[in-house]
């Protein structure tokens, strides 16, 4: 006979009553096989255990075991091809690129419903295509943020959004001019090529040294106590660059080039998973602004380095795509974001993206490289890239501007190049610097400062006043 002790059981271990997408956004859950909040939001409705990644170093745990985000796994498209060349070439094969897959944007936090602007009246530019949202919790801090098990991201990977009909229709038009595009058009003032890149070498001494701030980077971006050091470190590099003259120049050089070193040595180092979205954010804008000193210099030692470092800044670029709320929820656009900050971050993670691959395809381009395809791998154009275009939101100063501007003002949700639909119903005014480039390399200098300057408020009350 047994004794007493022997049939006792150990108590069984206690399930968990909430869904993970639940307990991050502390919601009540209804607990079904698939919960009501996870049904109308469409994502995975998963009730294994979820971790907390703490500072970057600690991300580990003690069975050697990382955090969910090394299980994603998106390569970066090279920069083989640009928007004109995939428009030159619609052999293409789409097929190939429904199967491929890329992580889903959501999953470091709670779903952000609300993350994405939506113009109003008008519809995205890329069409119905919809990629799940991703939130970020205390992104300005190297800290707290939940982070999944790894066995549930897997469930959250789904195909790639392949760039549409209507994105391939704006290839096809900037293909002449891309196709006229010479090297020497760098130093001709009659050349859009020499305007544009103008002011791609303005992001450097004109933004970043003088406002601490580009186009792709906004001012409030960095504001708190947390601004990684490589931030810093640019912020510096810039200042002496653009003020340096033929006495300092060489110890300019010299404190460039340690710069991009010490960026390059700590950051190749470190696994995708110990790095928080802020810093692959920074580190991607700091090497990102590095690489436009270095390419357009014209100094031909800076431009070796520079060119070294092109498959790094393509595989940041990568890693800065699996963490990009991309815009995808139609539902969601109308909603204004739970918090400003985390819109300035998302935002600018888009913009820092889509100009980073912009600006060294036109490189490409200078180069003569744009019919090689040593990769057969598809191309950064061959996805859908969207961003907001709305100048008053990108330049508010507080939060309480941003939700003012938000309700009064109209903004449109851009897919790549796709601007036809802002070209019909958008405002000089909606225009800001960043889009001002985008316009500039998709229909030329002077037709993008005469819709800026015959769409504007001003002109219009003038043409009003006219009428009457």
């Amino acid at each position: 006979m047994e004794s007493p002790s022997a049939t006792v059981r150990a108590p069984p271990a206690p399930r968990q009553k909430n869904c993970n997408s639940c307990v991050q956004t502390k919601r009540r859950c209804d607990r079904q096989p698939l919960c009501s909040r996870c049904a109308e939001k469409n994502i995975p409705c998963i009730y294994s255990k979820v971790k907390v990644a703490g500072q970057p170093d600690k991300h580990r745990s003690g069975d050697g075991s990382t955090d969910g985000t090394e299980a994603l796994s998106f390569e970066s498209p090279p920069f083989s091809e640009s928007p004109c060349a995939f428009a030159a070439d619609l052999s293409f094969s789409l097929a190939f690129l429904e199967t491929e897959t890329r992580p889903s944007d959501s999953y470091l936090s709670e779903i952000a419903e609300s993350d994405t602007p939506r113009a109003q009246p008008i519809t995205d530019a890329s069409g119905s295509s919809e990629d799940t949202p991703m939130d970020f919790t205390d992104f300005g801090r190297p800290g707290q943020w939940l982070i999944p098990a790894e066995e549930s991201l897997q469930s959250a990977e789904r195909p790639s959004t392949p760039a549409d009909d209507e994105i391939v229709r704006a290839y096809d038009k900037m293909t002449n001019t891309c196709q006229q595009i010479e090297p020497w058009h760098l130093y001709d003032p009659t050349t859009p090529l020499y305007h544009v890149m103008g002011r791609v070498k303005g992001f450097i001494t004109a933004d970043m040294a003088v406002r601490t701030a580009t186009p792709f980077m906004h001012r409030h971006l960095y504001r708190d106590a947390f601004t990684p050091q490589c931030i810093l470190s640019c912020f510096a590099t810039s200042v002496l660059y653009a003020n340096r003259t033929p006495g300092n120049t060489p110890m300019v050089m010299r404190a460039l080039y340690g710069s991009v070193r010490e960026l390059v040595a700590v950051e190749s180092g470190r696994t995708a998973a110990v790095v928080t979205p802020t810093e692959k954010l920074a580190r991607t804008q700091a090497l990102f602004l590095y690489q436009i000193i270095r390419l357009f210099d014209g100094d031909v030692s800076l431009r070796a380095q520079g060119e070294k470092d092109i498959p790094l800044l393509n595989s940041w670029l990568g890693e800065l795509c699996k963490i990009r709320e991309n815009l995808g929820e139609n539902g969601a656009r109308d909603q204004p974001p739970k918090e400003w900050e985390k819109w300035i971050f998302a935002e600018s993670v888009r913009r820092t993206i889509l100009m980073a691959y912009s600006v060294m395809t036109m490189y490409d381009l200078m180069r003569g490289d744009s019919a090689q395809k040593e990769n057969p791998n598809p191309d950064p154009w061959a996805y859908t890239h969207r961003w907001t275009l709305a100048r008053s939101l990108w330049e508010a100063t507080s939060s309480f501007e941003f939700y003012r501007r938000w309700k009064e003002s109209p903004h449109f949700v851009i897919a790549n190049y796709s601007f036809d639909t802002f070209l019909k119903h958008g405002r000089g005014d909606d225009v800001d610097e960043f889009a001002e480039v985008m316009l500039s390399v998709y229909m030329g200098v002077d037709a993008t400062k005469e819709f800026v300057s015959s769409r504007s408020t001003f002109t219009q009350s003038v043409r009003d006043i006219a009428a009457h």
